[in-house]
């Protein structure tokens, strides 16, 4: 992975994000036409989007208005869920016929069983159709293997907090900086009878987030040089990092009972629908919910809540972690999709025209796609406020990347971090278990 293009993209992808614009829309192409006595189905499976609101009734409307002939369905399933069953489903030839999968070891993993879509975007676009995608994006999405099996819809960035102000106001507090002030807020939190730092740490997902960002907080370089085998696991940095992470739950600033809940939709509920925690471990993609949860709050007779997204000096260096860049979502192609014209007509309309919708009237990505201009005049100004910052964060804050593309690697690094957080294991061990694992990789 080139990580040093990546501050460059960002700049491009910040003015993005302050200047309106539009793109080309795309015609419907061959499987266009009249509306068929029995439009074909072509199922979508994802965790994200969702289809809640009108953002995707919106999109499915305005791809079905093109293509009478086909009726999208999107089968919307928790992350964890879908991980787990997905698989099963495309190797035994009855999957979807288009699905969600995040890059790195997932998209290698996934490979197989997806077609290459180079060709035909090269047909239909000219050779030069990678144009049409930030960069970075396409390289992610690319990582190691030869070609493209599925393409990206949009952008965030992993290792962020999030704090409830509303919490900061009534005690006097202020929001956390390096780790000393956040081991003495979450402290002062639970003597107040209020939750600490909450975390979903059921999902290996924002474990490793976590992870990913306090190590590369520590160095960076060193991060990644590890995780393309090129530096030990075992450095004194990455130790440091594991024994910060082991802290979180033995200095209790994780909520009790942190590894036996999920993010979605448990530490989320708690956080975002019932304002119960002052501070959440979450992504970028949490402002697209700003506006639904003002709602909330406003529905109970509440005043509006106020938010704050950071990033942590997790070393007390004075300097706030990097954050990890990422492909939201990849969609690709199930091989064995019994309408493949169909399946492909709903793969390029969305992936190039569109996400569009779901940017624009959920905020639910950054833009990937070149010609697309985020404007989020219609959003709160609490969303406004937050979007803005996640933009300055990015410009100045992002590195490397969020999805380790080793899958016994990524495995074990996961399998590790919860080992720590239950006690089972120690920094020092895990690190050698984890450089082993590293070792037995192919790269």
């Amino acid at each position: 992975m080139k990580r040093g293009i990546f501050i460059v993209v960002v700049l491009a992808l910040a003015l993005q994000c302050v200047f309106a614009g539009g793109g080309k829309q795309q015609s419907g192409g061959a499987a266009s036409g009249g509306a068929a006595d029995k439009p074909v189905q072509i199922t979508f499976r994802t965790w994200n989007p969702d289809d809640q609101g009108d953002a995707w009734a919106h999109t499915e409307q305005k791809f079905e208005r093109l293509y009478p002939n086909i009726d999208i369905v999107l089968d919307q399933v928790t992350y964890s869920d879908h991980i787990q069953t997905l698989k099963v489903l495309v190797a035994s030839g009855e999957g979807p016929d288009t699905y969600g999968v995040q890059t790195g070891a997932l998209m290698k993993e996934f490979s197989e069983f997806t077609v290459d879509v180079a060709p035909r975007m090269a047909k239909e676009f000219g050779a030069d159709w990678e144009k049409m995608f930030l960069p970075f994006t396409l390289e992610m999405t690319k990582g190691s293997l030869p070609s493209y099996y599925g393409l990206p819809t949009g952008t965030g960035t992993a290792g962020h907090i999030w704090a409830n102000l509303e919490y900061f106001t009534k005690y006097g507090q202020k929001v956390p900086a390096n780790l000393r002030e956040l081991q003495a807020v979450t402290k002062f939190f639970r003597s107040k009878g209020e939750l600490p730092l909450i975390i979903g740490a059921k999902d290996d997902w924002i474990n490793i987030d976590m992870f990913i960002n306090i190590a590369a907080d520590i160095n960076a370089k060193l991060l990644y040089d590890a995780i393309d085998g090129k530096a030990s696991f075992t450095s004194p940095d990455i130790v440091q990092a594991l024994t910060i992470w082991r802290s979180l739950f033995t200095d209790g600033v994780f909520q009790d009972g942190a590894l036996g809940i999920n993010v979605y939709n448990d530490a989320t509920t708690i956080f975002e629908d019932e304002g119960l925690a002052p501070l959440i471990c979450n992504g970028a993609w949490v402002v697209n919910g700003i506006d639904t949860f003002i709602k909330r709050y406003r529905d109970k007779g509440l005043p509006d809540p106020q938010y704050e997204v950071f990033t942590m000096d997790w070393n007390n260096d004075g300097k706030p972690a990097h954050v990890a860049p990422n492909v939201e979502v990849v969609v690709s192609l199930n091989k064995e999709s019994k309408h493949p014209e169909e399946a492909w007509a709903f793969f390029k309309w969305y992936c190039t025209e569109g996400v569009k919708t779901l940017i624009d009237e959920r905020l639910l990505y950054f833009p990937s796609l070149t010609s697309h201009v985020a404007d989020v005049s219609r959003f709160p100004q609490e969303t406004q406020k937050n979007f803005k910052k996640l933009v300055d964060i990015m410009t100045e804050r992002a590195y490397g990347y969020r999805e380790i593309a080793y899958p016994r690697l990524k495995q074990t690094i996961c399998d590790q971090l919860k080992a720590i957080a239950t006690g089972e294991s120690t920094p020092q061990r895990a690190a050698q278990i984890i450089e082993d694992a590293s070792k037995a990789e192919k790269r």
